[in-house]
């Protein structure tokens, strides 16, 4: 049976569209990031911690996200992070990409499976 998962080279590739997304919609911290990305599109696109920060770190070097350290009425000091006028641009010039790139490989797959 074929895995569920999708490659790790495929999740890594588009990663930093999935987070500027997701900080699009909204600031975060970096649990909900991960939490957000497992719940949506069908629960098919997960990353590990470990994967994230450095991630986020990189993005933020880049002028695409800022974070910003808050304490919340009752919790523990938190880092949220949220998308620059930069990562905005890049966002949607990413999904501008995305979508060209995706309608052309199925575009490849429909014409390689019927002929």
């Amino acid at each position: 049976m074929a895995s569920k998962e999708f490659s790790s080279d495929l999740v890594r590739s588009c990663a930093d569209m999935v987070i500027l997304t997701l900080l699009g919609e909204k600031p975060m911290h970096g649990y909900d990031i991960l939490v957000s990305m497992g719940d949506l599109g069908d629960g098919q696109f997960r990353i590990k911690q470990g994967t994230l920060y450095p991630l986020l770190y990189r993005l933020e070097r880049e002028g695409w996200i800022t974070a910003k350290w808050q304490e919340p009425p009752s919790g523990k000091k938190r880092k949220v992070y949220r998308l620059t006028a930069e990562g905005k641009r890049i966002q949607q010039q990413r999904a501008g990409q995305w979508q060209r790139f995706t309608k052309s490989i199925n575009a490849i797959m429909k014409d390689c499976s019927n002929g």
